[in-house]
């Protein structure tokens, strides 16, 4: 199976000019450091010999006849600018390793800077592939996994995976680049030498992969424990007026510290192995240049070669094994990012919607319903291996018409209105809009004709009247104003400090239940549907203003076909049909009065939830 990290990788080719600046500027760098160690050849000789001039090491080593004629002409040339006084041209030596000190830092600023371009623009889209699969993706998978995961995989797993992509371009290729050139200057010294590191080193790499296995698999444990942490710690903090109410604290401390203290054993496995990785490596490091120099010193002692090359090579390997030493800890970052990359990769794994660019083509349109809608032997679970929350729910309601849903609490009320905009697809039946399957239609053309209010409201950051034009961000002030006066909201948004242009934090905090509820009335009325869906829409609104507000319900649902999932006698008494539902089974349907004579639960219903809930 191919590796999460590097398949999600595949988004940095989106950005090839800016990867080939970068990859330029760490050329430039590490060209410019490779050349600039290649001075140190003269250094030691200078430094070693002490009866030799440069000019002479330059005869020796470059004019000789039997070197090419390329290396021939740059001897000629280095003879006429290098100063022949030994401490002139020890300067000189020196400034040329500055100068080329300077180039490098350059190429690495050039580098770095398009790196992190080059990383900020993936974050970015990472961020927003991600959201359009989770804001695009079927409700029930919502329902089923719950928010706190994929919120932790958003955050936390998105913001790892693309530092691995930092450290990978960043750190990796600069180590790399400079590794690889200490090394190649090394091999043109003493390519025997270069051959026994090489050796040591294979065997240094083979050891951090199994720890970087062993890294993935806690790091990935780790990060599926955090998005359970999230989900209490979220549970907790709006549930907070729950939790002191109930005396829970303790409770809450309690079940943090469960999955708190599981985090702490996986994150604790994935530190173990990162820090036996370190000293495990500097360790056999350290043996392996202790059997270098040994080797070293078999050359010069034994096979008489010049102690001058060996230690400009040894030096060199030793700037090359500098250079390449991050490459540990990268290795058990990217191991870490490779964890939370295969978690990102299931997000795009999941289904999404066919609306908008994702409709398949040729799929028919549904016309302004006017004639009815049917359920027919609808029948639905959440999981293949629970029993249904509905079962083989059939009736039909003619438009026009204002139907209440009643029943206990798990009855299946929601779960039956949520077939109508094809929040949930039925397993088995199907769902009629004037002699139409919806499941055959156009799933934007279908909502288009439906608004909900339901009984939890859903205000959102922006202004009153952004919230009330609220996927309608092209509709005029005029309508949005005539849909507030329907919803009875128009007075108090004028009492408001900026009237419709005041701005709401998150979740409406400022407002009153019932100012909420009705806001969001007023989006409903403003789209004008053939379908309206209210699920205990009043149930937020004071006792006060309840009666004007039933009174525009009442207004608006004319001419429209209504679903009321109701709990007071007053909205029941006026529907045109009332569907009883026990234990996601229709038991009954009529009006309020045969119901009454006819049907024991809804008795009970109307006098233990319905007639109390009015008085």
């Amino acid at each position: 199976m191919r590796d999460p990290f590097w398949k999600s990788a595949k988004v940095l080719l989106h950005y090839k000019k800016s990867l080939a600046i970068a990859a330029a500027g760490v050329l430039l760098s590490a060209v410019a450091f490779g050349v600039g160690l290649t001075t140190m050849l003269p250094l030691f000789h200078m430094l070693f010999q002490q009866g030799k001039s440069i000019h002479e090491l330059i005869q020796e080593g470059m004019l000789d006849p039997s070197r090419p004629a390329i290396v021939q002409n740059l001897g000629h040339f280095f003879m006429s600018i290098v100063p022949d006084d030994r401490f002139l041209a020890f300067v000189w030596l020196m400034v040329v390793i500055a100068v080329f000190s300077a180039v490098a830092f350059i190429g690495k600023y050039v580098h770095l800077r398009y790196t992190f371009t080059v990383v900020s623009h993936a974050s970015m889209r990472w961020r927003r592939r991600v959201f359009r699969r989770l804001i695009h993706a079927p409700v029930i998978d919502v329902l089923r996994e719950g928010t706190s995961d994929r919120i932790s995989r958003f955050l936390t797993d998105i913001w790892l995976m693309t530092n691995g992509y930092r450290l990978l371009l960043g750190k990796s290729m600069f180590a790399i680049t400079q590794g690889l050139a200490a090394l190649v200057a090394a091999m043109f010294i003493n390519w025997q030498l270069c051959i026994v590191v090489m050796v040591v080193a294979g065997l240094l790499a083979v050891l951090l992969r199994k720890f970087g296995k062993r890294i993935h698999r806690a790091s990935k444990k780790a990060l599926v424990v955090q998005g359970q942490m999230l989900g209490v710690l979220n549970e907790s903090l709006n549930g907070i007026r729950v939790v002191k109410v109930h005396d829970a604290e303790g409770y809450e401390r309690r079940r943090f510290a469960v999955v708190n203290r599981e985090h702490f054993t996986q994150e604790m496995k994935a530190r173990n192995a990162r820090a036996l990785s370190g000293p495990v490596v500097e360790m056999l490091a350290i043996i392996a240049v202790q059997a270098v120099a040994c080797i070293v010193a078999y050359f010069i002692y034994r096979l008489g070669h010049s102690p001058e090359e060996f230690m400009t090579a040894l030096f060199m390997l030793v700037a090359s094994a500098l250079s390449f030493r991050p490459i540990t800890a990268l290795h058990n970052d990217l191991a870490e990012a490779g964890a939370a990359a295969s978690r990102v990769m299931e997000l795009l794994d999941l289904p999404i919607e066919p609306t908008g660019a994702d409709a398949p083509d040729g799929i028919p349109s549904l016309a302004r319903h006017q004639k009815s809608i049917a359920f027919e032997n609808v029948t639905f679970r959440y999981r293949p291996n629970l029993e249904p929350v509905v079962r083989g729910v059939s009736f039909t309601v003619q438009a026009g018409q204002t139907v209440a849903l009643v029943g206990s609490n798990g009855s299946g009320k929601t779960t039956v209105l949520s077939f109508l905009p094809r929040l949930l697809e039925a397993q088995e039946g199907r769902v009629l809009i004037d002699g139409r399957d919806t499941s055959e239609v156009s799933l934007r053309s279908l909502r288009k004709q439906m608004s909900v209010v339901t009984q939890q409201t859903v205000l959102f950051e922006g202004t009153i009247a952004q919230n009330i034009a609220y996927g309608r961000r092209h509709e005029s002030m005029e309508k949005i104003i005539a849909a507030a006066k329907a919803g009875h909201a128009h007075h108090f948004i004028m009492q408001t400090p900026k009237g419709y242009d005041t701005l709401l934090t998150e979740g409406g905090v400022g407002l009153s239940g019932g100012q909420m509820q009705r806001i969001a009335i007023a989006r409903a009325v403003l789209r004008n549907p053939a379908i309206l869906i209210l699920d205990e829409a009043t149930s937020q609104i004071d006792s006060e203003s309840e009666a004007e507000i039933s009174k525009a319900l009442m207004e608006i649902s004319v001419g429209r076909t209504t679903f009321i999932i109701a709990h007071r006698l007053s909205t029941v008494i006026h529907a045109d049909m009332i569907v009883v539902m026990k234990d996601g089974q229709v038991i009954a349907q009529g009006k309020h009065q045969k119901l009454l004579e006819t049907c024991d639960m809804y008795r009970t219903l109307v006098n233990t939830q319905l007639f109390s809930a009015d008085s």
